[in-house]
């Protein structure tokens, strides 16, 4: 459930701003409201945070490597740094890193002009220098040999080197001299032989210099950290001053937090002769959201973390809908009980292992337990044990299956379909009755009434889709299905503009008609949409056996026998990464876009991070 939140407003003296400040975060319960100016104190922290971001990026990963089995050192036991000193070490790491830089940009071209000069041999440096001095200088092109007779006859011409088509050719030219020529100019190399092994052991040499340097100033990297956490909070305090209002002799502070939190920030305020203001947030504030569930509902979280989703303040808290139904597409999804078998091994390994530790078992492993389980029911019920029948049909295991939903049942694909479009319908039409007894506690009370036609209209749509999807003979819409979906759309029309006054509500409703329309048809649509169910579980189904055909037409021969297990490994393998990804793709859109659009929501929450050290 979402937690009712209050907001507060602290009131203080205005000199003992910067006092109330500290122990307000000290107590860390008051989400403030959003700071409406730019602090140019709170600038100035973030640009302090950036640099030694960067530095620490620049210098963590020049740290010795750790022993296999030695703890990772926390950060308090680094040296402590004062923040003007972490301030000197970030930059003395970033100029040392961008000397390095250069210097390894430096060492790249050294080695190109290594490369070239093995392409130059013949051609003597000291030479060129000796004929400049003499008030010469010579050009080298590159002239394909068919070509050869169009140079010029004036300057005296040495060919230097031969290839198939190609001769690079030098000419010998007054110094100064103007001369065009048509064909490729050629540089030759800068540095002879000895000349740039003098510069690469140089560059070299620089290089470990430097790198030795930043290994030593890696040992900081632990104090650099915390003066990034000390920067933070330093960011957080300026933008808690400026977010303080204050007029000639008073200042106060605006925030938000939870309901069960109110009597700690009371007693504060009374401990320090504040004045404190309690007030039901506004419908306009920007109240950040808490989601509470029970533990085995809170499984779900890491889902939600994943996507990076809130819900509003005053929207839905779907948690348990979306455990519900999430666990029921997973298992249509994988579809098959020895992939659940897999993941059930894998949820209880980690947990052992974590347990091992002296760790709580993370909540994602207890929501995978969930899905596999649920995935190994699904996969007994259809007979479906890793897309073999013969698996299938062995007594221990058949015994399980239902007929009608068969994996194996050239007749279970209706059977299936029409299961889905149900699951369809129903998560469609909670949504409706959920929006429904939440308008009803609202006023007009009237409006609330087109939920209820919304509800009707997709519960008509329901015999619709069987008629038009599955089979028009053996589904055809009953008389009441098209009166519902007829009087839905009127209840849509008549009580969606409701705001007090009837006729205009009436007739804006009636202006809207046209997007009205098209949103039930869109609700048809979403009611379709769950056929990715079946269609994504009969492809996983498709896939094993495919693979399973494979390695059986190797043979039954020692090298036959080991290419087929290994087909089936990473056949399998596959199957279930690409079935993994298809839950994240299909299982969460059907709870994100179809369920949640039919909720209303928009997911605009924003997570309650209150203000404390």
């Amino acid at each position: 459930m979402i937690v009712a939140m209050k907001k507060a407003t602290v009131i203080t003296r205005r000199e003992e701003k910067p006092d109330a400040l500290q122990k307000l975060r000290r107590l860390g319960v008051l989400h403030l409201s959003a700071v409406s100016v730019q602090a140019p104190s709170a600038q100035e922290w973030r640009e302090k945070k950036v640099l030694l971001e960067k530095a620490f990026a620049a210098a963590a990963p020049t740290q010795a490597p750790r022993q296999k089995g030695t703890p990772a050192p926390s950060v308090a036991a680094f040296r402590p740094l004062s923040m003007e000193a972490a301030l000197t070490t970030a930059r003395s790491i970033l100029d040392k890193q961008d000397a390095l830089r250069k210097l390894e940009e430096e060492s790249a071209a050294l080695e190109r002009e290594a490369v070239r000069l093995h392409d130059w041999q013949g051609v003597s440096l000291s030479d060129l220098r000796a004929i400049r001095d003499q008030g010469y200088e010579v050009r080298f092109f590159e002239v394909p040999l068919k070509q050869l007779g169009q140079l010029p006859p004036a300057p005296r011409a040495f060919i230097v080197r031969r290839r198939k088509t190609l001769l690079w050719v030098a000419l010998v030219l007054k110094a100064g001299a103007a001369f065009a020529c048509e064909f490729k100019p050629l540089d030759p190399p800068r540095h002879g032989a000895a000349e740039l092994d003098a510069l690469q052991a140089g560059n070299r040499s620089g290089l470990f210099g430097f790198r030795k340097e930043l290994e030593k100033l890696g040992k900081e990297a632990g104090g650099l950290e915390r003066a990034i956490q000390a920067a933070g909070r330093e960011v957080e305090f300026a933008e808690a001053a400026a977010a303080m209002g204050h007029t000639a002799d008073l200042a106060y502070l605006s925030g938000f937090l939870p309901g069960d939190q109110v009597q700690k920030l009371r007693d504060c305020c009374r401990g320090n002769g504040w004045a404190l203001l309690i007030q039901e947030p506004a419908a306009g504030d920007d109240v950040p959201t808490i989601v509470r569930n029970r533990r085995w509902i809170n499984i779900i979280q890491p889902v939600f973390e994943l996507l990076g989703t809130i819900p509003g303040y005053h929207e839905f808290d779907i948690s348990f809908l979306f455990l519900l139904f999430f666990t029921f597409f997973f298992a249509a999804i994988i579809g098959d009980a020895g992939y659940g078998l897999i993941f059930f091994a894998a949820s209880l390994y980690f947990r052992r292992r974590a347990r091992q530790r002296g760790q709580e078992p993370p909540a994602i492993l207890s929501l995978l337990t969930l899905l596999s389980f649920a995935t190994i029911l699904w996969g007994a019920l259809t007979g479906t044990w890793f897309g073999s029948q013969k698996l299938a049909a062995l007594p221990w295991l058949s015994w399980m299956i239902v007929p009608a939903l068969s994996t194996f049942n050239p007749r279970s694909g209706e059977t299936f379909k029409i299961i889905f479009f149900t699951v369809g319908a129903a998560h469609i039409v909670i949504a409706h009755f959920w929006s429904f007894l939440r308008q009803a506690r609202e006023k007009p009370f009237i409006r609330s009434l087109a939920q209820l036609g919304w509800l009707t209209m997709v519960l008509g749509l329901y015999f619709l889709v069987l008629n038009l999807v599955i089979s028009s003979e053996k589904y055809p819409v009953p008389v009441p299905a098209k009166w519902m979906i007829a009087g839905g759309l009127a209840a849509v029309i008549v009580f969606s503009r409701q705001e007090g006054r009837f006729l205009r509500g009436l007739v804006m409703g009636a202006a809207n008609l046209l997007t009205t329309f098209l949103s039930s048809i869109s609700a048809f649509s979403d009611i379709i949409s769950y056929i990715r169910l079946f269609a994504v579980g009969l492809a996983t189904v498709e896939i094993a056996k495919s693979f399973n055909a494979i390695a059986a037409g190797f043979g039954s021969g020692p090298l036959g026998i080991a290419a087929g297990l290994l087909v089936l490994l990473l056949g399998h393998a596959l199957n279930m990464a690409m079935g993994a990804l298809s839950v994240v793709v299909h299982g969460v859109r059907l709870n994100m876009l179809e369920f949640s659009g039919h909720l209303g929501m928009e997911w605009s929450g924003k997570p309650y991070k209150p203000f404390k050290e």
